[in-house]
């Protein structure tokens, strides 16, 4: 009997972990829903400036049947997505050189630190007189935008790599050529994804901003349903920038969990 017991909890305790994650994931979004349906169907804030939740929704739902939400989706993720991987080949790369020689670092610092606080939504004109109102000049600022958290997470990473593990490395037969891949790489993956998941968010930001300001992709859409006082559409639009974000850094979250499970040990 104490065996099937054992044996029922076992199976019972992982459901009831994941159901207990679950509900402190939604809960917040519950009651915020909650709150914002009363609110606004007791009249108390004008659907002007807060329509129902449920018209929001519908709204939404109108925008995903229609053929033109998917291409304004598609647009921006591609412009976020495109400059979020080309700062991390970039950055990752300068962050490595960066730790392994000290020329460079003191070549390399100065420029980090004055690049990564420098608000880079100041350069969206510049970079619209550069590169025209497309893709491209979306890209080139995200890529501006995310390149310094990889480049410090890189190093940071590499840094942090204790000299005995190499000597350990090396003292069983590992050559220079492959002490990136064996070792650093290995070692640094923690920082390189805790720098990922600061620069997609703010890759995400960076694209909308300038699609606000240029046009173009979800940012534009957002303005022009603003203008016309399309309440309803602006919501909805604003719901779908919150979900891609949370669904990425969901995603990352999950990735990084399965890859590196030996770093939670």
């Amino acid at each position: 009997m104490k065996r099937h017991t054992a044996m029922l909890d076992t199976y019972l305790k992982p459901g009831a972990g994941r159901l207990r994650t679950l509900v402190l994931a939604i809960y917040p979004l519950v009651l915020v829903a909650i709150v914002w349906q009363v609110v606004s169907s007791l009249g108390l804030v004008r659907p002007l400036f807060l329509p129902m939740l449920s018209v929001v929704l519908t709204e939404l739902w109108q925008l995903i049947q229609s053929g033109e939400f998917f291409a304004l989706l598609w647009t921006s993720m591609f412009r976020a997505i495109s400059g979020v991987a080309l700062a991390a080949v970039a950055g990752i790369a300068i962050g490595f050189l960066c730790s392994e020689y000290r020329l460079l670092r003191w070549v390399c610092e100065p420029f980090v630190a004055f690049g990564f606080p420098l608000p880079k939504i100041a350069l969206i004109p510049v970079f619209t007189v550069w590169f025209g109102i497309g893709d491209v000049s979306k890209i080139v600022l995200v890529f501006a935008t995310c390149v310094f958290p990889f480049i410090v997470a890189a190093q940071a990473g590499a840094d942090r790599i204790p000299t005995k593990l190499r000597w350990a490395a090396q003292s069983m037969g590992t050559r220079n050529s492959d002490m990136f891949r064996h070792v650093i790489l290995p070692a640094t993956l923690p920082s390189l994804f805790t720098g990922l998941r600061i620069a997609l968010p703010i890759g995400l930001i960076t694209v909308f901003t300038a699609e606000m300001v240029t046009g173009g992709g979800l940012g534009e859409a957002i303005v022009l349903a603003q203008r016309y006082f399309q309440s309803a559409q602006v919501y909805a639009l604003v719901l779908v920038t919150m979900l891609v974000g949370y669904l990425m850094d969901v995603g990352i979250v999950r990735a990084q969990r399965r890859l590196l499970s030996w770093a939670e040990a």
